[in-house]
């Protein structure tokens, strides 16, 4: 297994943020809502949703697919449905809360796992290139 760069990680997740904010944008004049109101539950919800879901159904989202890398478990099996929510919800708001320092820690971890892998028992690996 190749562990993936920080950097690599960093650049997966500003894809996906963009992929996000893009939908909010999409889906809010849809559904009648002004952007100023009422979109704090999807504003919340839509990121861990999508987050999870691509988590635990394909080991990555597809900030993570464009970038070679995906989640699994510490032991290389891949990530399931009880591992994902953890991770996703519970992992990165602790990986969030104190400035940011649980991402920071990926950088000077020798596994490079941040809070919410060392939590979740995971490893963001990277796809090894084909012959």
């Amino acid at each position: 297994m190749v562990i993936a760069s920080p950097w690599r990680r960093l650049v997966a997740s500003l894809v996906d943020g963009l992929i996000v904010t893009a939908v909010l944008l999409l889906l809010a004049p849809l559904v009648g809502a002004d952007i100023q109101e009422h979109v704090l539950l999807p504003v919340l919800l839509l990121p861990w949703t999508y987050l999870v879901a691509f988590t635990a159904l394909y080991g990555a989202t597809p900030g993570k697919m464009l970038l070679g890398i995906r989640v699994v478990k510490s032991d290389g099996r891949p990530v399931d449905w009880l591992t994902a929510p953890i991770r996703e919800t519970l992992g990165k708001a602790l990986s969030s809360a104190f400035l940011y320092l649980g991402y920071l820690w990926a950088f000077f971890h020798p596994k490079k796992q941040a809070w919410h892998d060392l939590i979740a028992n995971t490893l963001v690996t990277r796809q090894e290139p084909k012959p």
